[in-house]
């Protein structure tokens, strides 16, 4: 791990989603002195709040698994509440009937997809199951035995190390809702944080990720409506950032050590002009657009068994849920995946009317259902898939940054999930000498 080789009193993040705010936590915790930027209204990125008629929701990642043990921390710190579960609910349709696999049990999940594939990649699947569970560093993005095995073989995409059918019942289902990748644009090499997620059980808290980011806001300086504009350098050092407020008034904020916090396109953008190797870097990540639609309907239109359905790759929706478990009349509508990218800047309203005319046939509550309220978000940059040969990217990442005396964090580092944000957070705060736990 590359060290920064200096002891922070004063800190800026740039970037108010997971990983700005793990970063900014873990040194608050260190006590430093945070002051968070982020250009939008409120904090929490992609997992922002979202008003659906008179009820706030997410429109991003809100699941959170029994394993998410640095996340559960910081829950159990700001207080945000309890938690209920949700499990991960997936049906697909199978010569045309509905099969549904529910997460109570991961390995039987497994399972279940996997039931008719080919029996090497039965033993393939085996031997990446038990890279996870010898090792918890395997459940995130380059994970050491991942990366070894993916050296061995060549580098390959996933395409190129499982059979069709594999692909199709279960690979392409976890990188296009996790990655918005196909199995084609993904590397074996990052897909432990996938199947990390797949082997795990999941819950949602009950009154939502909001109490949380409220509470966080009190802990440290934040201000939202803020974008920074540039980094100030001084000596070959970043000293500190740039930044238009909402009214358009420029202020410079200066400290002893910046954090970009952003997808990695938005933060080699930042940096370009002062650190043109490390945006280079940075730009070679692929990142993948998607769009969420979440519809409320006047009545259930999911059943309690099969509460969503995932689609093929020739679909332009490729997942339709139910909410929550007791909210099977709000439709989380996700268009990811090749063959909705030339589709996700249309309107709402015709999304979800393709979306509907795909579920109609095997959820017969959907027809004559009446659209009470409606909300959505396009994200251009919605899902990191990594790059080739990611692990050596990061190490040139961090060299880069180190150089300059900063710290890079975000979701390209140790995976999309919301405890991905926050180890990869942590482990970039630990890097930074001088400092220590001063909360406990």
């Amino acid at each position: 791990m590359t060290r920064i080789g200096r002891e922070p009193r004063t800190a800026v993040v740039v970037g108010g989603g997971w990983s700005g705010i793990a970063a900014a936590w873990y040194l608050h915790r260190r006590g430093v002195s945070v002051t968070l930027l982020d250009e939008q209204a409120g904090l929490g990125g992609r997992s922002a709040a979202a008003k659906l008629g008179d009820r706030s929701i997410t429109l991003g990642g809100k699941n959170i698994g029994v394993r998410y043990r640095e996340f559960r921390a910081f829950v159990a710190a700001m207080e945000g509440g309890a938690f209920e579960h949700f499990g991960l609910n997936s049906s697909r349709v199978e010569n045309g009937r509905v099969v549904t696999v529910d997460g109570t049990s991961p390995i039987a999940g497994i399972a279940g997809y996997a039931r008719h594939a080919r029996p090497m990649d039965l033993l393939r699947v085996l031997q990446l199951v038990r890279y996870i569970r010898a090792d918890e560093s395997n459940r995130f993005v380059r994970g050491p035995q991942f990366v070894e095995l993916a050296k061995r073989r060549g580098e390959p995409l996933l395409d190129r190390f499982f059979g069709r059918y594999l692909q199709s019942s279960l690979i392409r289902p976890m990188t296009v809702r996790m990655n918005g990748a196909e199995p084609d644009e993904f590397q074996l090499a990052d897909f432990g944080a996938n199947l990390g997620m797949m082997l795990d059980r999941f819950e949602q808290l009950t009154n939502g990720l909001q109490p949380a980011l409220d509470r966080f806001a009190k802990w440290v300086t934040v201000e939202t409506e803020t974008t920074v504009t540039e980094l100030l350098t001084a000596d070959g050092r970043v000293t500190g950032v740039t930044a238009t407020d909402a009214a358009g008034d420029s202020r410079t904020y200066e400290a002893d050590l910046v954090v970009v916090a952003a997808p990695a396109p938005a933060a080699a953008a930042l940096v370009g002009s002062e650190l043109p190797a490390l945006a280079t870097e940075l730009a070679e990540i692929r990142y993948f657009p998607a769009t969420v639609v979440v519809t409320e309907y006047d009545r259930p239109v999911f059943g309690p068994v099969a509460r969503s359905l995932f689609f093929g790759p020739d679909s332009v929706v490729s997942n339709a849920g139910a909410y929550g478990i007791n909210d099977r009349h709000l439709v989380r509508y996700t268009f990811s995946g090749r063959a909705a990218r030339p589709y996700l800047a249309d309107d709402f309203d015709e999304l979800r009317k393709r979306a509907e005319d795909q579920l109609s046939p095997y959820f017969p509550q959907f027809a004559g259902a009446e659209v009470v309220a409606q909300t959505g978000k396009h994200w251009a940059h919605a899902f990191c898939a990594y790059s080739h040969r990611h692990a050596d990217r990061i190490a040139r990442i961090d060299t880069e940054a180190a150089a300059a005396g900063m710290i890079m964090v975000g979701d390209y580092r140790r995976g999309t999930s919301i405890e991905a944000c926050f180890r990869g957070a942590q482990e970039q705060v630990q890097s930074v000498d001088g400092t220590r736990d001063v909360i406990g």
